[in-house]
């Protein structure tokens, strides 16, 4: 690291982290105040919480990333990832991991609340970047590259999928599956394990009923409009609503009825309130992080920060992908954030630290 000349944080990368910051918190100021009112008698309440739990000690935890080398965490890798891990195995304790909605998610230690598969998502890249490059003249083979690699992702999905969690999993494993790529992994080592995880997908849905009923709400939403259907199609009504122009900020109706309204449907709000202009500056605010991201990565002084910075910047946009295709009907409905915009104190701070790191990276950029 001696050896690596400073260019200062890369200016546009950190213009998008704080343009999507601010522009979240704006949406989340709009789409809570009425469910804020009415659960907890405080219009503010989820703002409040978002900027304490998730902007401010994600800020201190991007103000960290940025300080130490970046190559400390390669260093205490598997001891991030072990932590993690610890952390998800204690969701399944009595009277420290606790059910929302149908999921075991949550862990309680004293007064903190917070969601360790958020935690995972990070820990498990900067793992896997680390063990990429350890492994970087076998990633091509079977037994040294691609089933140590399946290995590695079963562990995490077996613990995810217990509670269940299978949006956060399929986030990590193609997260994952892009490092593998960039990592040198065999076109037909990628075929094989995107066969598997379509053959993985259907066989988990076949056997747990309500997965199989979001699949068939996918292909009909109209079935049971106000049953299995009622989520997905109020969403589509918030956003047709919206139209071109949208109905005005603090004004969407679908915020008072649409269920997680604040969490991972806040996508539907923003669409009733902005209209297609205001999803058109959200996709676009999302495309050029990733354009800019992808491009830092190949400026990367080395193996493993290039890997580290494709995995952090590939999951902010699978998720992105995943809940606004979902959210608009054009997949499968999973409930997994809006990254920097849905609420919740862990997924934000957490994707803070992630991007610390890569604008750690960026500061050695080599052109």
């Amino acid at each position: 690291m001696s050896k690596l000349k400073s260019r200062g944080i890369d200016p546009p990368f950190l213009i998008l982290v704080g343009v999507l910051v601010i522009f979240g918190l704006l949406i989340l100021y709009s789409a809570s105040l009425s469910l804020g009112n009415k659960r907890f008698d405080n219009p503010n309440y989820y703002f409040k919480e978002q900027l304490l739990k998730g902007v401010l000690i994600g800020l201190v935890g991007f103000g960290l990333a940025l300080k130490v080398p970046y190559q400390f965490f390669k260093k205490y890798s598997f001891i991030f990832l072990i932590a993690s891990i610890a952390l998800l195995i204690l969701v399944f304790l009595p009277d420290v991991g606790f059910a929302f909605g149908g999921a075991r998610r949550w862990v309680k230690l004293g007064p903190i609340f917070f969601q360790p598969a958020e935690i995972v998502k990070l820990t498990f890249l900067i793992y896997l970047a680390a063990w990429f490059e350890a492994r970087r003249k076998d990633i091509g083979s079977a037994f040294g590259g691609l089933v140590p690699f399946l290995i590695i992702i079963g562990i995490i999905g077996v613990l995810l999928l217990a509670q269940p969690d299978m949006g956060t999993f399929g986030v990590i494993a193609l997260s994952g599956l892009a490092m593998y790529w960039v990592a040198g992994g065999r076109n037909r080592h990628l075929g094989f394990i995107i066969a598997l995880g379509i053959i993985s997908f259907f066989a988990l849905a076949w056997i747990a009923p309500y997965r199989w009923q979001r699949i068939t709400v996918f292909l009909n939403h109209l079935e049971n409009p106000q049953g299995s259907g009622y989520h997905i199609n109020q969403a589509l009504s918030a956003i047709g609503i919206g139209g071109i122009g949208g109905v005005g900020v603090g004004k969407a109706r679908s915020s008072t009825y649409l269920p997680e309204a604040a969490g991972d449907s806040i996508f539907a709000v923003l669409a009733e309130e902005l209209g297609l202009l205001g999803v058109s500056v959200t996709m676009l605010l999302y495309l050029f992080f990733g354009v800019r991201g992808y491009q830092l990565a190949r400026q990367s002084p080395d193996y493993f920060s290039r890997l580290l910075t494709v995995g952090v910047i590939s999951w902010i946009l699978i998720q992105s992908f995943i809940n606004i295709a979902s959210i608009s009907g054009s997949f499968i409905l999973t409930g997994v954030p809006l990254p920097f915009i849905s609420y919740g104190g862990t997924a934000l701070s957490t994707t803070l630290i992630a991007v610390g790191i890569v604008a750690n990276i960026s500061k050695y950029r080599t052109t």
